[in-house]
């Protein structure tokens, strides 16, 4: 039944309140002027309590309501008076009443047309579409009081854990934060153009592979997501714009054009000496991996290609600059190229990349067939299948659920407490796919012991990164556009060197639906190597901070214009287009990210990512804070090893042996 508003509330149902999003979006800040004497507007609208808590109130900070069986929300008066209603027992009652400034009052009063969708002049941000309804209507996500398994964060590792729990029987209970399943690989939609927030670069998922993701999608039996493939993308170094083409004999041909036969030996001597190791790398199916004893019973089958990497054991968990001195001098443009190529998978150089990753990927790359994978819709599509997978087999994700502790008691993890005080008690475990740093903050005193606790805290981070989403004008493309360019302005400043490499995606010449018609949407990034601490003391939305975008956004749109000379123009208001700059700032804030980091900077060879299993009983984690490390295939691997931590021997048995029978757990040797 539709509660009845407070008498003097007009011009917002109970539906609208609803469907609102909380989204503080600085473009809308800046533009609180238009709201000069227009007070008449403040009349009716709401807003989400966690909006509430960003506001400063005269007096001090008001405090929310108690959270409870009903559902608080703000209500803002003529005057710039702000009342707090919570619905009830099917009534409204005031909770709180204050007089805010007129300044946040007008601001709140836009983000709150905004939500509305009443401004119909602004770019309104939403999450990606097939997810809106799941992401906008959380009130419908009953939270219970008891499950098996609680997940804390709705990253690809958490929801692939999550997912294949489930599959495991569990009754499973995702924790989201934000509004947005998915964390750094969610989609987002402004004005009909959706973008990517994160990863671009897909590959190993448009047919049964070793790539973990795809052994997950397989084992829920996932249908919905579609793939486009395509057999390369556009590089352009300090040698020149060229193609990198997959497969074994293209990018030998352009290897000569660009960098002489010289190269192609390189190459070749190259991928004869990892041959065998790439079959030693992918030996075993991520599947059937677990991190206890039982991985005897589990990897039995794959056996002799496990005895076969162990021949290879100090190259494949070593750093890959290990076997490229093996073959290729360092100043050679293959080593050079091959080091940008570990730096776009890990976030570091050769130096510091697993040789497992990147002998796979090499191999991989250079196979006949091989391609590139692109989901329709964008990396949405891919969380929403893993969201739909975890609520078919009954379990839920449930967004804006804020966990602030991990409760331990008598040593155990048990569960966790949210924001406002609900707690949720975990029978079988609590597992973790916040960053190492973000765990720690969520773990009471006593509960690591000191020099764990020291150990943990102290893991480095890796750089964060600068973002542009943009719409543009299309006309006059070519239509043979790629999806993908890299960047790298300098060899000699390194592949980590600040802004020295940019990525940019353009996934609507794959998907036209991605964009309006006559438009594109382009997403460019420097991906670990935008420094935070240049961004630690800046204030978001000061005058310093939109100077510092607007700066350190040049080396981007120098990057864009390698590809779309004119693309500041295609992007302009006067042709119908937007750029938004996305900062450290974003990343810490918006998706939860230590300093706004890519993850841990972790080197092979001196450093190891811990396992799914934790010191403490019932807490595990994954993530990119996990073993195997960052990337999608990494994180997606770490959720199945926590989910296969909890799962019964003789059920894992089970999933393998059907997905064997279906052909889907494919290795090295078999793909």
């Amino acid at each position: 039944m539709t509660p009845e508003t407070p008498s003097h509330v007009s011009g917002c149902t109970y539906n609208d309140i609803m469907r609102a999003v909380p989204l503080i979006d600085e473009r809308f800040l800046n533009e609180k002027e238009k709201l000069q004497g227009e007070e008449d507007t403040t009349s009716g609208y709401y807003v989400p309590i966690e909006t509430y808590e960003l506001l400063k109130v005269e007096g001090g900070t008001a405090t929310p309501p108690p959270n409870g069986a009903g559902i608080p929300y703000l209500f803002h008066e003529n005057q710039y008076n702000l009342t707090i209603y919570k619905y009830e027992n099917n009534l409204w009652t005031e909770q709180k009443h204050a007089t805010m400034h007129k300044t946040l009052a007008l601001s709140t009063v836009l983000l709150c047309a905004f939500q509305l969708s009443l401004n119909g002049n602004a770019h309104s941000r939403r999450p990606h579409r097939s997810l809106q309804m799941a992401a906008t209507e959380t009130g419908k996500t009953v939270i219970p009081e008891e499950t098996d398994v609680v997940v804390i964060g709705s990253g690809i590792g958490g929801l692939c854990c999550g997912a294949m729990c489930g599959r495991y029987g569990f009754d499973v209970t995702v924790l989201e934060s934000h509004y947005h399943p998915g964390g750094c690989a969610h989609s987002f939609e402004i004005d009909n153009c959706v973008f990517d927030a994160g990863p671009s670069l897909w590959a190993g998922l448009s047919r049964p592979s070793p790539n973990p993701l795809r052994q997950v999608l397989d084992a829920i039996g996932d249908k919905s997501v579609e793939w486009k493939t395509y057999d390369g993308w556009m590089m352009y170094t300090p040698e020149g714009a060229f193609r990198f083409d997959c497969g074994p004999v293209r990018w030998e041909e352009t290897l000569r054009k660009v960098a002489g036969d010289e190269a192609v030996r390189d190459w070749q001597n190259l991928q004869q000496y990892i041959a065998p190791m790439v079959e030693a790398a992918m030996g075993v199916p991520p599947m059937a991996l677990r991190p206890d004893l039982w991985a005897l019973v589990t990897i039995f089958r794959w056996l002799p290609n496990l005895l076969k990497a162990g021949s290879f054991s100090s190259f494949l968990t070593g750093p890959f600059s290990q076997v490229l001195d093996r073959t290729v001098k360092r100043e050679s443009f293959v080593y050079r190229w091959l080091d940008f190529l570990s730096f776009a998978l890990s976030g570091l150089p050769a130096d510091g990349t697993i040789g497992a990753a990147m002998i796979y990927t090499v191999g991989d790359l250079a196979r006949e067939g091989a391609c590139v994978d692109y989901p329709i819709g964008g990396g949405g599509a891919v969380i929403d299948a893993l969201v739909k997978g975890i609520e078919g087999f009954g379990g839920r994700v449930a967004l804006r659920s804020h966990v602030e502790e991990i409760l331990v008691e008598d040593g155990r993890a048990v569960g966790v407490r949210l924001r406002g005080g609900k707690v949720v008690r975990a029978r079988k475990a609590v597992v973790t796919n916040a960053s190492v740093w973000d765990t720690l903050k969520l773990l009471p005193e006593g509960a690591l012991e000191t020099a764990e606790r020291e150990k943990l805290a102290s893991t480095k981070p890796t750089e964060s990164f600068m973002h542009i989403h943009a719409c543009i004008d299309k006309t006059g493309l070519p239509e043979d556009l790629d999806i993908h360019h890299t960047v790298v302005f300098d060899w000699d400043a390194g592949v980590d060197g600040e802004q020295n490499v940019v990525i940019i995606s353009i996934p609507s010449v794959l998907d036209p639906a991605m964009a309006p018609e006559g438009k594109h949407v382009v997403h460019a990034y420097a991906a670990g190597n935008e420094p935070f601490d240049v961004w630690e003391n800046v204030k978001k939305n000061s005058e310093e901070y939109k100077q510092m975008k607007e700066q350190r956004s040049q080396k981007l749109w120098e990057a864009l214009e390698r590809v779309i000379p004119d693309i500041r123009q295609r992007a302009s208001k006067e042709r119908g287009g937007f750029a938004l700059v996305g900062t450290p700032i974003t990343h810490q804030g918006f998706l939860r990210r230590h300093r706004g980091s890519y993850g841990p900077a972790l080197e092979a060879g001196k450093e190891t990512f811990p396992g799914a299993k934790t010191p403490i009983p019932g807490l595990l984690r994954c993530g990119d804070s996990t073993w195997p490390g960052i990337g999608i295939p990494a994180v997606a691997g770490s959720g199945v090893s926590a989910a296969n931590a909890l799962a019964p021997v003789g059920k894992h048995l089970s999933l393998l042996n059907e997905m064997n029978r279906q052909g889907q757990l494919k290795t090295s040797s078999a793909y």
